[in-house]
């Protein structure tokens, strides 16, 4: 099955491009997402989980946690992915951030969903993910600019910011 959605990615990326790459959640500064907000009215933003801030299912890296803390001050957040943790989800409620799971993106229904409980139209809200099928494709068919993450800072590294 990897395989196969590694040969849907690379024929969609030739087709699909998003707004702005990043090498890992951290590159996307303070600074950046103030630039996005002035330029694009962005307000909120649907963040993939899934080997965007995390690899493997694991731990969230402690610097993406930062980022995560960061990202909330700036903007609206919530999760939108399509699997499902309870661990991430718990963690996520702590931080205030709504979690949808089992989102069968790039289906549009909960990408919608999401405006709804950002209470933001599509055009002012970003999409943050690593998968240029469900997550690029997915925000762009709804309006969205979109950022794709290249890699995720795994638990034992540091990010070079």
């Amino acid at each position: 099955m990897d395989w196969f959605f590694s040969k849907v990615n690379a024929a969609m990326s030739k087709v699909i491009k998003p707004d702005m790459e990043v090498d890992t959640v951290g590159c996307l500064t303070k600074d950046e997402v103030i630039k996005l907000k002035q330029k694009y009215g962005i307000k909120g933003v649907i963040l993939d989980i899934d080997e965007t801030v995390r690899h493997d299912m694991g731990e969230i890296p402690e610097v993406n946690k930062e980022w995560i803390d960061m990202i909330k001050q700036e903007l609206k957040v919530i999760v939108v992915s399509n699997g499902i943790d309870k661990k991430v989800e718990r963690y996520l409620e702590l931080l205030g951030i709504d979690y949808i799971g089992f989102a069968h993106k790039p289906l549009k229904r909960n990408f919608r969903k999401a405006c709804d409980k950002l209470g933001l139209s599509p055009e002012e809200i970003l999409v943050i993910g690593d998968d240029t099928f469900s997550d690029i494709y997915g925000g762009k068919r709804n309006g969205m600019k979109t950022i794709q993450v290249k890699s995720v800072v795994k638990p034992e590294e540091k990010d070079d910011r």
